[in-house]
């Protein structure tokens, strides 16, 4: 009988032996290797090499549109393989050849968020070749000193003291999430009493916070709108006076979001005076530079970054000032261990205990953050800034201020335009002028439409107070001079024609 069942586990073990050797087989395509790789490399290459042509020669405009049709339908993922050289083509026909080109020299509408520097672009493939981990500290000790060291080099240009802790993350989106919670938890505010809470920022405000504000389970908290100066900037002393009000009112104001280089219109909230309000009544101050922060590596504008050093907590967006690629935030906050409180458990999840991932001698990332599993984001900025030197990004974007200010200055010249402010850092407002009778909105509009259409350029709208402006914002780091006198001979040449079609049919 024993015999027997030996001979039965025997052909079992045998079984399962062959079923995994099969296995091993069928599933060894996953590494590839040799010669195979290096024409999946080639033909990748070639991909791009069609892509830098469309933004360095000018090939196409910034906005294409797939010979394929934006409304087919993506193809089904199947059980069946399909060769590398037609998915790459697929890739090519609607990544390359169709969408939005935010790289693109002359693509002047959201802010620039992708359009990396190709280091930077290296700096997403190495690492995810080597499988860096840089969750923990045990894990890759040298990539997680690389981020620190990029962390610690953002608080310095901010002017933050020694204590401070950060994070890198997928962007702004999140990085303002975080702080919103460390702000929170920092004040020991209870969900009974969300509904009392206020948060100032202005009209201008990223639309992140409020998004925020639902992550971290503060839905019933009020945003209150600040008013705002004829640049657009929160009012100091209009803030001071809601602070008053809401605490008379039984109100728990508790947080201020001061914004450094707005979305829609490039202003810099006066922090400074914002931080001498905070202070009187106790409120945490967060700064918002994900558009803005970098501009402070230039010398002129550090006075626009006065009073950035006694916020509590700073996001700024290296994807946007830094052109790296897309997804890397850094978020700084000044207590460095009122983010680790926040962010941190208490005690060491189970599956660790007994080892050493974590430990109080070296604080990992992922007790500075929501995130746990999470990508060697430091790379996306360290290679290109090392490769680089930080002073050919102070140069681009010192350009990138006076290509805002050239244009301004260019469409200020030609008395067609309404210029309602002029640009603090990179974003111009504007609009045309309209013949007689003719609603300037719908002109306005309309000369948007054309200038979309036509391919060679794209922007964006932005209503002031009901007012329609076109907006055009300068930050990719491939946009020079030519670009801009292209832009502004396309905005007067639109504006011309439609002008003369409302005369005629008139």
């Amino acid at each position: 009988m024993a015999k027997t069942n030996g001979n039965k586990e025997s052909t079992q073990n045998d079984h399962l032996c062959q079923m995994l050797a099969d296995l091993k087989v069928k599933t060894s395509v996953l590494e590839v290797q040799g010669g195979e790789r290096d024409a999946m490399t080639k033909t990748t290459a070639e991909l791009l090499k069609v892509y830098d042509e469309n933004v360095t020669k000018l090939t196409c405009g910034p906005v294409m549109r797939s010979d394929r049709g934006s409304s087919e339908v993506v193809d089904e993922i199947s059980e069946s393989p399909i060769d590398f050289d037609s998915v790459i083509q697929d890739f090519k026909d609607r990544l390359v050849s169709a969408g939005h080109n935010n790289g693109h020299p002359t693509f002047f509408g959201f802010i620039s968020a992708g359009d990396g520097t190709y280091p930077s672009a290296l700096g997403t493939f190495v690492p995810a070749n080597l499988a860096t981990y840089s969750g923990a500290h045990l894990g890759n000790p040298a990539a997680v000193q690389m981020e620190n060291r990029l962390i610690k080099w953002v608080a310095d240009l901010f002017g933050y003291p020694a204590g401070h802790a950060g994070n890198i993350s997928s962007g702004g989106s999140l990085a303002t999430l975080t702080a919103l919670a460390v702000a929170r938890d920092s004040r020991e505010l209870k969900a009974v009493d969300f509904h009392r809470c206020v948060i100032y920022c202005s009209e201008f405000t990223h639309f992140a916070v409020q998004k925020g504000l639902r992550a971290v389970g503060m839905r019933e908290a009020i945003l209150k709108k600040t008013p705002v100066d004829q640049s657009y900037r929160m009012t100091a002393a209009a803030l001071e006076r809601q602070i008053k009000e809401d605490t008379e009112a039984g109100l728990l104001p508790f947080l201020v979001v001061a914004t450094v280089g707005t979305t829609m219109t490039g202003s810099v909230d006066p922090v400074d005076d914002i931080a001498d309000v905070c202070e009187r009544h106790q409120l945490w101050l967060h700064v918002d530079a994900a558009y803005g922060g970098f501009f402070a590596l230039c010398d002129e504008m550090k006075q626009l970054f006065v009073g950035v050093e006694r916020s509590d907590s700073i996001v700024v967006n290296p994807h946007k000032g830094l052109f790296t690629s897309g997804g890397v935030g850094v978020l700084v906050v000044k207590d460095g261990k009122k983010l680790q409180h926040c962010c941190s458990l208490e005690e060491t999840p189970s599956c660790f205990k007994g080892s050493s991932v974590f430990s109080a001698d070296h604080v990992s990332p992922s007790e500075l953050s929501f995130e746990l599993t999470r990508p060697f984001r430091g790379a996306q900025m360290w290679l290109p800034l090392k490769v680089f030197g930080v002073g050919v990004f102070r140069a681009a974007l010192e350009e990138k201020l006076l290509l805002a200010r050239y244009l301004y200055g260019k469409l200020k010249e030609t008395d067609e335009f309404e210029l309602p402010l002029e640009p603090e850092l990179s974003v111009v407002l504007f609009r045309a002028t309209a013949p007689p009778v003719v609603d300037i909105n719908n002109f306005n509009q309309q000369l948007l439409n054309d200038l979309i259409s036509d391919g060679k350029i794209f922007m964006i709208p932005a209503e002031l107070h009901g007012q329609f402006y076109l907006r055009v914002c300068v930050l990719c780091f491939r946009t020079h001079i030519e670009h801009i006198d292209l832009c502004f001979s396309l905005i007067r040449e639109k504006r011309a024609h439609l002008w003369k079609s409302f005369r005629l049919d008139a």
